[in-house]
């Protein structure tokens, strides 16, 4: 999960957000709730938040990514149009650009009506991932066994089986490209001529970068990837060895 900011409220939800919701809880009134408002009624009344325009712009905010677990549509399902504070249980926020995000399909179908607001999990929007979260191995765990960080993955099953497959599988990338580095460190040392030495150091830059695209924000488990980066030792000696480089150079 990576920290993400939400763009602004699009025109047809600050046109139409109040004539779609009038209706709506007028509904939720007669029925005596959103569960009993007949299920061809209820989807004509509520269908509006899926309209493409909001899709248009909150879909691109996430980088097209589930909002929760980092995954992409053909990995997870389709990016759907979420409500972070359940409709049936918060009508009144149905249609709130605040209360939208893009969530996978199998993270919606996890989170399902979890009572957000009696117990809060992490919105990326509102909250930094970072701060609350870090990986040990292919689990992703929560700092100082933070309550929000626990009821997050548990409620969105940010440790299934699912999502461990692919950590798994960068994890086995990420270790090769750390034992590259390290041998390419190896050979600078070993590097006899100033040629040979800028070889190595172009090497040392190249697998660097290779490593630091995994983290770019439109990379799937790209918060993953940071974790990853940010206790490899090896990844900040070279690039300790990369900026050193280029300032004796300059």
């Amino acid at each position: 999960m990576i920290k993400l900011e939400r763009p602004p409220k699009p025109a047809i939800l600050v046109d139409k957000e109040q004539e779609w919701l009038e209706p709506f809880l007028a509904a939720v009134d007669q029925y005596g709730n959103y569960k009993k408002i007949p299920k061809e009624e209820k989807n004509k009344l509520i269908g509006h938040y899926r309209h493409d325009q909001i899709k248009q712009a909150l879909f691109p905010s996430s980088f097209f990514k589930c909002a929760f677990c980092e995954g992409k549509p053909q990995e997870n399902g389709n990016i759907e149009v979420e409500h972070f504070f359940p409709k049936s249980i918060y009508p009144k926020k149905i249609f709130s650009w605040e209360n939208l995000l893009p969530a996978c399909r199998k993270c919606n179908d996890s989170k399902l009506v979890h009572d957000t607001g009696q117990e809060p999990i992490i919105n990326p929007y509102d909250d930094d991932p970072d701060d609350y979260f870090q990986y040990t191995d292919i689990l992703i765990k929560p700092i100082n066994e933070n309550k929000k960080a626990h009821s997050t993955i548990v409620v969105c099953s940010l440790n299934s089986a699912r999502l461990m497959k692919p950590r798994a599988e960068i994890l086995i990338n990420l270790h090769t490209f750390r034992s590259n580095l390290q041998e390419a460190l190896e050979d600078l040392d070993l590097a006899d001529t100033s040629r040979r030495k800028q070889h190595k150091l172009r090497k040392i830059a190249e697998a660097i970068d290779i490593m630091e695209q995994l983290t770019e924000n439109q990379k799937a488990y790209s918060g993953y990837c940071r974790d990853y980066l940010k206790s490899c030792k090896v990844y900040q000696s070279a690039k300790k060895v990369i900026e050193d480089s280029t300032q004796s150079s300059d």
